[in-house]
């Protein structure tokens, strides 16, 4: 009889535990699984919970080629909570048309192995069928003239050769080989040495983000004609925050290369990248040109009630998206006024990274209550300025929402036909020595009482 109380006890308080667990295992989501030729199949691994971003080690999957990765990051305000999920995707491309049984498999995140289900993936011929399928090419290094024809060549490229301040670019690190390039290779302390070119390349004076690179991944190129391997050593977007050129320089990596199909008797061989350079461009004149965002951008707005009274709170979210730098954002501007208190907003960004671009949204959600009646556009309020590199142009998102506040004697008349439904009506009324109950709280508490009842009750059985 003691011992079936004491093994109901156990299972009650480990059911007890387990309620007040959150689960914050990382998760494997996977894109559509039935693709066109030029289309490609993601797998992500989410991660809630994690303020840095997790390093994942993504599975070689037969008959399909890794191409570009990305590395997107969430935060949103829940309750006064800081919340951060981070998500890291990898796409894959079909060699050849065809169905694709992929066995479980698993992913390494931050050292630690999840494993993923079985799935069927189908490439058919034709192009892709789905826009919303955004395919992320990976950083196209053209070489100089005199590298075409070079069995081995080290290249750092660039996507713009010119930019404006605080406009984005792309940069990459790739060593290309030729397939038929009759010797063996094998990179050589290839973590060490990335480790010193990386501090060469990073520039002095520009913002940073990057994908991240766990490991180097190769895919087919051809160049001049000719088909070439290039293996991937680094990605990364960069924004210059100064009104300065910046200079690549030559970087080495050294290899161990062997001659003839064996590779028998390898050495060490250097391999030398070209200088670049990137021109900053200053943006035209204007009086807030050293504080505006640089980028392209477009507006989404939501609105809780389009019609209100004075006194009535509600919710209205500007919403900034688009391609550029989206973490240094700048909040809107407005206007101190007569017509509405705006508090200061609720503010959550999510930002994804890839070897391109830069694409994210950030959002200021304000709870806005109103002064006095009438019909406001919301636009005298709400202005955002941007320069947009592409047209070389200052824009501006203006918002295009209208709120109608109505007067006492609409009020009035409202509520003989309809009953109270304002935020503040029977104010008077209401009891504020009631106490707010916090009910997840209280159920917190509860839960921790029946524990530790649970712990005096199991010593008590043993002490008998």
């Amino acid at each position: 009889m003691k011992l079936y109380v004491i093994l109901s006890i156990i299972l009650c308080f480990s059911c007890t535990i387990h309620a007040q667990i959150i689960n914050n295992d990382p998760i494997i989501e996977f894109g559509p699984k039935n693709l066109k030729m030029d289309e490609p199949f993601t797998i992500s691994v989410v991660v809630p919970d994690v303020e840095n971003r997790p390093s994942v080690t993504f599975p070689e999957i037969a008959g399909l080629e890794k191409r570009s990765k990305s590395a997107t990051s969430a935060i949103n305000t829940v309750g006064g909570k800081k919340v951060v999920v981070q998500t890291i995707s990898q796409q894959y491309f079909a060699l050849k048309q065809g169905t694709y049984n992929i066995e479980p498999f698993f992913i390494t995140v931050n050292g630690v192995k999840i494993k993923s289900e079985e799935l069927t993936v189908v490439y058919s011929p034709g192009s892709v069928s789905n826009p919303d399928v955004a395919v992320q090419d990976d950083v196209t290094v053209v070489p100089e003239s005199d590298n075409n024809g070079e069995d081995i060549f080290l290249s750092v490229g660039t996507n713009k050769k010119s930019v404006f301040m605080r406009e984005g670019f792309a940069l990459g690190m790739s060593l290309y080989v030729a397939e038929n390039a009759p010797v063996q290779m094998d990179f050589y302390q290839v973590n060490t040495q990335l480790q010193a070119i990386l501090k060469k390349l990073r520039p002095v004076g520009c913002w940073e983000e990057n994908v991240g690179i766990e490991e180097i991944i190769k895919h087919r190129i051809t160049i001049g004609g000719r088909k070439y391997t290039a293996y991937n050593l680094y990605q990364a977007q960069f924004f210059p925050m100064t009104l300065q050129d910046i200079v690549f320089p030559s970087v080495t990596l050294d290899m161990l290369v062997g001659g003839g199909k064996t590779g028998e008797g390898k050495v060490i061989k250097s391999f030398r990248s070209k200088a670049i350079k990137i021109v900053v461009k200053p943006l035209p004149p204007h009086p807030l040109k050293d504080q505006i965002a640089v980028g392209e951008y477009g507006l989404v707005e939501r609105l809780s009630s389009k019609m209100v009274y004075p006194g009535e709170s509600i919710r209205y979210l500007f919403r900034i998206e688009g391609r550029g730098n989206i973490a240094a954002i700048p909040m809107p501007e407005i206007a101190t006024n007569s017509a509405f208190d705006f508090y200061p907003p609720d503010v959550s960004r999510v930002i994804k990274r890839s070897s391109q671009y830069v694409t994210g949204e950030k959002s200021f959600d304000y709870f806005v209550v109103p002064r006095q009646d009438g019909t406001f556009p919301l636009g005298r309020y709400f202005q955002w300025i941007y320069f947009n590199p592409r047209t070389a142009k200052y824009d501006t998102l203006i918002s295009q929402q209208t709120l109608q506040v109505k007067g006492e004697d609409y009020k009035l008349g409202n509520i003989s036909l309809h009953g109270s439904a304002g935020l503040y009506d029977n104010l008077e009324r209401l009891d504020s020595s009631q106490e707010y109950f916090d009910f997840k709280q209280i159920l917190k508490d509860v839960t921790n009482a029946v524990v530790i009842l649970l712990l005096i009750t199991m010593v008590w059985i043993f002490r008998k």
